[in-house]
């Protein structure tokens, strides 16, 4: 995944690409992807449906700046144009028709770009508190296929972490004086060496402020990269007034 943050807007732009490789032993001839960020798109969610249950109202009345979504996605399986479909009921779940059909053992290389408008953090995961940032469940994300089938499920509070395994490479661009906390090793020598001097830096910090403001963002941009094998999910967080903590 690539992905770029603006902290005006507060959106991700975004490109992925996926190996999928078909571990079942039957042909697929369609796959059920995940599109999260359009849980919080309006009040017909199933995630907005179980926080009203649970006598939380503030999605179901939240102003249209508040809400967010995904979009601007066209996928694609080896280079070729496919047909694809947000479910009739759960906006944040889509169907992609393949045009053969993937083979037990076979992969498929499924790439797309995304569009995410980021939600207020106050109602679930995802989201932003002005420009405090809490990535997770923000890219389109391949259901789980077993013995049982396919389990698309919509975005909820309760019960939403039931998704496939696999290996991520993500590549995160954002101003310069951002602090991010995410999944995986990170790669660049240059960010290792900043988390080192800002947990030195907090060492030596006898008290903290009270100013909670934020600090401007820089004009330069970095790109910092993280990897990690095997695992459930990716997920990242970013802000400027972060302090660093180092340990075993």
């Amino acid at each position: 995944i690539d992905v770029k943050l603006n902290d005006k807007r507060h959106s991700l732009s975004a490109s992925e690409t996926i190996v999928y490789k078909n571990n079942s032993q039957q042909a697929l001839t369609e796959l059920y992807f995940h599109l999260w960020p359009n849980a919080y798109k309006n009040r017909e969610t199933a995630l907005c449906k179980q926080l009203v249950k649970n006598g939380e109202t503030e999605l179901f009345f939240a102003r249209e700046d508040e809400r967010g979504f995904i979009d601007s996605l066209d996928f694609r399986i080896n280079q070729q144009p496919i047909q694809w479909m947000l479910d009739s009921q759960h906006i944040d779940i889509c169907k992609l028709i393949l045009n053969e059909p993937l083979q037990p053992g076979a992969s498929a290389i499924i790439t797309t770009p995304f569009y995410v408008k980021l939600p207020s953090a106050k109602f679930s995961r995802l989201g932003h508190l002005d420009q405090a940032y809490m990535i997770t469940q923000w890219f389109p994300k391949p259901a789980v296929y077993d013995h049982l089938g396919w389990h698309a499920m919509p975005y909820l509070n309760q019960g939403e972490f039931f998704s496939e395994f696999g290996s991520f490479e993500v590549n995160i661009t954002l101003p310069a004086n951002y602090i991010v906390a995410a999944t995986g090793d990170l790669q660049n020598s240059e960010e290792l060496q900043l988390l080192e001097q800002k947990a030195i830096e907090t060492s030596k910090t006898n008290s903290f402020t009270n100013d909670m403001s934020f600090p401007k963002s820089d004009n330069v941009f970095k790109t910092i990269t993280y990897k990690q094998n095997n695992v459930h999910d990716f997920a990242w967080f970013a802000d400027k007034r972060y302090h660093v903590l180092k340990g075993e």
